[in-house]
């Protein structure tokens, strides 16, 4: 019966001893299988996240070169067609001792042409003339508005030497830098920048830009 009873506790110690690491075992193999599936998804995260970047770059890359900024652009508008479409606002002094002697406050718009003489936008400005003793003095705000998305707009302050129409658009004629700040649509020229000279030969009124941004 000893015999009997040794056995039995030699097999429960045995047992004991079999099972303790294997409780032990199964806990590590837990934790360690929990920060192995913690671990491979970030991987899987920042995989991910780098083909989404790759697949963005492409596509910019992608979009900037099917819709590459040219270097130079060049437009015209028709004078006559731009005072055939004036119109006049109304403007009086407020102020029976005002120094203003006479003033005036036009707008119009005529269909811009590009160098294949096709029809391709839309230029619109508006004329405020004010005349005193030291002479006439216009604020001019123009907008150039083109089929391919160009959109941009610039101030010329200018001097008069009377208030004619064809000598108040002429006064159009200026050098500026212009900014495509304006997005309306699919736009490539958004945010670019851009040397433009406004000339006239007494025919029309022609709108050379020069790209210059990097």
């Amino acid at each position: 019966m000893l015999v009997v009873k040794n056995v039995y506790r030699s097999a429960f110690l045995l047992f004991t001893l079999l099972c303790a690491p294997s409780y032990m075992y199964s806990d590590n193999s837990v934790q360690s299988f929990q920060e192995l599936n913690t671990g491979t998804e970030v991987i899987k995260s920042e995989l991910l996240n780098r083909k989404i970047t790759r697949a963005k770059n492409s596509f910019c890359k992608l979009n900037k070169k099917q819709h590459k900024i040219p270097k130079k652009l060049s437009y015209y508008i028709y004078i006559d067609d731009f005072i055939q479409s004036f119109i006049e606002i109304p403007s009086s002094n407020v102020l029976d001792d005002s120094s203003t002697l006479s003033s005036r406050y036009l707008a119009g718009r005529a269909a811009v042409y590009n160098k294949k003489n096709i029809k391709a936008g839309t230029c619109s400005a508006s004329f405020l003339c004010m005349q005193n003793e030291d002479g006439i003095y216009t604020d001019i705000a123009n907008y150039l508005s083109v089929d391919n998305g160009l959109v941009v707009s610039w101030f010329t302050p200018t001097t008069l030497i009377n208030l004619e129409l064809d000598n108040i658009l002429n006064s159009m004629v200026t050098e500026c830098i212009v900014v495509a700040s304006t997005k309306v649509g699919v736009n490539p020229f958004y945010g670019e920048t851009f040397n433009m000279v406004v000339s006239s030969d007494g025919e029309k009124i022609h709108f050379k830009l020069k790209h210059i941004s990097d």
